[in-house]
């Protein structure tokens, strides 16, 4: 089945437009609703994490954000690929892009 471009083009636009001008969809801020037993289950997985000798749990956001710029340019890279990078950056620092 073949359009017609400049029909295909319209309903592309049309459906943008209708995206762009309707109200956005909000998710419910509302708690779940939990059971008796799930509410029972919870609290017998917090007794047991309060009393294992467990690490402290973290949110891998937060240590992203603490990351450092040079720490997020070197993640992942071997200590050679560090290197040629950082030749790549100076290089780069060097060119005169206006």
């Amino acid at each position: 089945m073949l359009m017609d471009p400049k029909k295909l083009s319209q309903m592309i636009r049309e459906k943008k437009k209708k995206l762009l001008e309707s109200d956005p969809e909000v998710g419910s801020s509302e708690p779940a609703t939990m059971n008796a037993q799930d509410v029972e289950d919870n609290k017998q997985l917090g007794r047991i994490e309060a009393t294992l000798d467990v690490p402290e749990k973290i949110n891998a956001d937060d240590t992203t954000m603490d990351m450092s710029s040079e720490d997020a340019d070197s993640v992942g890279l071997t200590a050679e690929e560090k290197t040629r990078m950082a030749r790549l950056r100076a290089y780069m620092a060097k060119l005169d892009i206006a």
